[in-house]
């Protein structure tokens, strides 16, 4: 049966293998982006000739808040699993994550020119980014309900 351990545990697992699976891709990086430049024939932007460098850079970028963003969500997600839900540190978890979403944004954006089809995920971390600031706002009213709460005799 499903249960929120082993939701959990299978939270902790898919973030440890991003933890890994990040730093992997950065080495392989180079070769993949010289392969989609070499391949891709559809020259589809604004800024004409070859990608290698601009994408190269935007996913550098973005791996380095993928790789911040993996570290907050495992601290995240031992604050849970220790059951400690509603906490200011857990918010503050929440707005670094989120800020890492809305920054990898901005490269994907700026690749955009080179490939449209960028600007589309550039625009989806922004909306994630955008979410999860939302989420943040109601654990930090959770937070101060909590301590209303505790402080209540």
């Amino acid at each position: 049966m499903w249960n929120q351990d082993r939701s959990l545990f299978l939270s902790l697992t898919i973030v440890r293998a991003f933890a890994v699976i990040i730093p992997i891709l950065c080495v392989c990086a180079p070769w993949m982006v010289r392969w989609y430049d070499l391949t891709n024939l559809d020259k589809i932007g604004l800024v004409d000739g070859p990608v290698f460098l601009p994408l190269l850079i935007c996913l550098y970028l973005a791996a380095v808040c993928g790789e911040v963003c993996v570290i907050f969500l495992l601290r995240l997600l031992h604050n849970i699993r220790a059951e400690q839900v509603f906490i200011p540190e857990n918010c503050k978890y929440l707005r670094i994550i989120s800020w890492c979403c809305l920054l990898a944004a901005i490269p994907f954006f700026a690749f955009g020119f080179w490939r449209f089809i960028s600007f589309i995920v550039a625009m989806a971390a922004a909306f994630f980014g955008l979410i999860l600031r939302v989420v943040k706002n109601v654990f930090v009213q959770a937070v101060a309900l909590q301590e209303e709460n505790d402080y209540t005799i």
